[in-house]
């Protein structure tokens, strides 16, 4: 067993997938959740379904003693922009996955890692991917900012409850910035009816304003390694981009 692992959601592409690859080649053992699950190590789920979600990480870390971890990362990455659009729009269906995908599995996710590794003392580290649109409001992205402000208050109480604990989790949000994705071209493409933002984020790719996944992907770790953070709190990649 690598005595450092990582558990990572949506690592299939994107920035995720840069993380997952670059923590691989760093020597960590990274354990995968996606629904196209493309690596060795990834499990196959999707992220709309809770429950499913509490049932893999399960499974998957039942074989895994706690004690044989001395360097832990759980981290949340996994997101979806759809549907774009007011909320008041989008069939009641695709609201409750929005939000299962953003919100309630990225909780279901992190807790359940927590509660199986919170007896080990090594280093450990709880965190999600945050966006922008957690603290600004984006015509057009109701659910998935309303999603991601609530996973920054949830890391904000989860960093005041492992502060009881005898081992506690460094838990921290993380803010990439603006990234050249998938996820950015499904915006700079969407009708400006669904999101009035398209244009704008359209000239920042061509003015080439945008991230790159490999090194926002590095800036992350380096994020992730720096111990004088403040728990809970959000973090911007910015101060770590080299």
């Amino acid at each position: 067993m690598n005595p450092r692992l990582a558990l990572v959601t949506g690592g299939s592409r994107g920035l995720g997938h840069a993380l997952v690859t670059q923590l691989q080649a760093a020597g960590w053992r990274v354990v995968e959740w996606s629904r196209s699950a493309p690596m060795a190590d990834s499990i196959r789920v999707d992220l709309a379904q809770p429950a499913a979600v509490a049932q893999a990480v399960g499974v998957a870390l039942a074989g895994i003693h706690p004690l044989s971890v001395t360097e832990l990362l759980v981290l949340h990455n996994a997101g979806t922009v759809q549907p774009l659009g007011p909320a008041a729009h989008a069939p009641v269906g695709d609201v409750i996955d929005a939000l299962n995908v953003n919100l309630v599995s990225g909780i279901t996710f992190l807790s359940t890692a927590m509660a199986h590794f919170q007896p080990c003392p090594g280093r450990k580290v709880v965190a999600q991917i945050s966006s922008g649109a957690a603290v600004r409001a984006h015509a057009g992205l109701s659910l998935y900012s309303a999603a991601k402000a609530g996973m920054d208050q949830f890391m904000r109480v989860v960093a005041a409850e492992q502060a009881r604990q005898a081992h506690p989790f460094l838990a921290l949000s993380i803010d990439p910035g603006a990234l050249d994705t998938g996820m950015q071209a499904t915006l700079r493409n969407a009708s400006p009816d669904d999101y009035p933002g398209a244009a704008a984020f359209a000239q920042r790719q061509r003015d080439g304003a945008l991230g790159q996944v490999e090194d926002v992907a590095a800036a992350v770790r380096r994020l992730l390694a720096d111990d004088t953070l403040t728990p809970g709190e959000r973090h911007h990649v910015r101060t770590y981009l080299v």
